[in-house]
């Protein structure tokens, strides 16, 4: 069996290795932006180019002639890779452009959940001048400011965290609204932040171990929003701070979200859709939807897969999903090492030599994301550079597991969060 796989981060290295440990003996191929060296290696041949290319990811898949095309990255799925590729009959484990919209647009997103869900939001607006944003902010001086497009995890900003005064809340709004024409604004709500994943063929959802995210890029949920700094899941599935009831709660979310998406585009959603929830007093808030597989929370989940991913991805591309989808039941912790500086100012071009007892350890195991490759020797680039994951019985002795190794090891060049994962500690959104 020919896959495809699109995308070249840590997020992709999971899908990869995922698809390798297949039953159907699967020849891999990809498409990347970057040759990520965890997946070129094993892949039998591979294209680079940019993901907004949807025209050359539509020439490398038709001379390959995939049987199935997987999706790791945002961008291509807003860009309507999957409407492209499957106008010219092949199968595809991804939502079309007008689905993706419930994580490339914003304002459609909270208008959408408004209308078809009634439940599950902040309170916000979208603004498009000084004056609304002037009097969102004297309702909720601790808003958050979000840009209406795709930011990488980046545009975020939180009155209150990464903006310090109202007048650099009124700057950053009307950078946005002079740059997008707007933006949105919601009220900041507090609590622990969890991400529900599941896999669903438009009719049937089946969710994922929840995983909780650290998006701040320092000790303390401080600093800037990024793409992720680490993440941890427990062995129940759920997370220490979730009950059953605010799970079941926010799996309704995302089943209203499936039906009605899938009724609204005319088009059954087959793929992965990514709730992540604030667990505030209240119950669970939505503060975002991703279109596809979270990053880190991917390594997490996939790691504890059970059954097999290429049979899943199949029944899922051809509209009937398999019955029961089985996860071990073990914890996980993720974390990311980055340049240097990240996200701000990264130290690119950084050497980064990984010992030889870590290149061949299962556990940890290393993913590696956005790096460079010159005489078997690695290079940081601008992003995350590589994620290592431990599984054990507990959090807290996977969260062994990974410190020892960076405690034995000491990267240079490199930085990572000693805190993650904060058990029993709290993370405000």
């Amino acid at each position: 069996m020919k896959v495809l796989l699109v995308g070249g981060g840590g997020r992709e290295h999971a899908i990869a290795k995922a698809i390798l440990r297949s039953n159907y003996s699967a020849e891999l191929f990809a498409y990347l932006d970057i040759a990520n060296p965890g997946i070129t290696r094993v892949a039998s041949d591979y294209s680079l180019g940019s993901l907004n290319d949807i025209a050359s990811l539509a020439v490398y898949a038709e001379r390959i002639k995939p049987d199935i095309v997987i999706f790791g990255p945002e961008v291509c799925l807003a860009g309507g890779a999957v409407d492209v590729l499957e106008s010219k009959g092949m199968r595809c484990l991804g939502p079309t452009r007008a689905q993706a919209r419930i994580e490339s647009d914003k304002s459609f997103m909270r208008n959408f959940m408004k209308r078809y869900v009634g439940r599950g939001s902040p309170r916000w607006r979208v603004v498009r001048d000084a004056n609304e944003v002037r009097e969102f902010l004297a309702l909720y001086p601790n808003a958050v400011i979000k840009p209406f497009g795709l930011t990488g995890g980046k545009g975020v900003k939180v009155l209150g965290r990464q903006l310090h005064t109202h007048e650099e809340a009124m700057a950053y709004a009307n950078e946005l609204i002079s740059r997008d024409g707007g933006c949105l604004l919601e009220e900041r709500v507090l609590g622990e932040e969890f991400s529900l994943m599941v896999f669903t063929d438009g009719k049937r959802l089946c969710p994922m171990p929840l995983v909780q995210d650290y998006k701040y890029a320092h000790e303390g949920d401080t600093g800037p929003m990024t793409g992720g700094m680490g993440s941890y899941s427990d062995s129940s599935h759920l997370l220490p701070f979730v009950t059953q009831k605010d799970f079941d709660n926010a799996l309704s979310i995302m089943n209203d979200v499936i039906r009605n998406l899938s009724q609204l585009t005319k088009t059954p959603y087959r793929g992965v859709l990514y709730g992540q929830f604030m667990k505030t007093e209240h119950g669970p808030i939505l503060i975002e939807f991703n279109a596809r597989f979270g990053d880190p929370e991917a390594i997490n989940v996939l790691a504890l897969l059970e059954t097999d991913f290429l049979e899943l991805c199949l029944s899922i591309a051809e509209g009937e999903m398999v019955d029961r989808v089985h996860f071990r039941h073990q914890a996980t912790v993720c974390k990311y090492l980055v340049p240097k500086g990240y996200p701000d100012q990264p130290m690119a071009n950084i050497p980064v030599l990984v010992p030889e007892f870590l290149l061949h350890s299962l556990n940890p195991e290393i993913y590696l994301a956005s790096v460079n490759e010159s005489n078997g020797i690695i290079f940081t680039t601008k992003s995350r550079t590589l994620a290592l994951l431990a599984v054990a019985a507990t959090p807290w002795e996977a969260k062994r597991i990974v410190d020892e190794t960076l405690n034995s090891w000491n990267p240079e060049g490199l930085y990572y969060r000693r805190d993650i994962p904060r058990l029993g500690g709290m993370s405000q959104g």
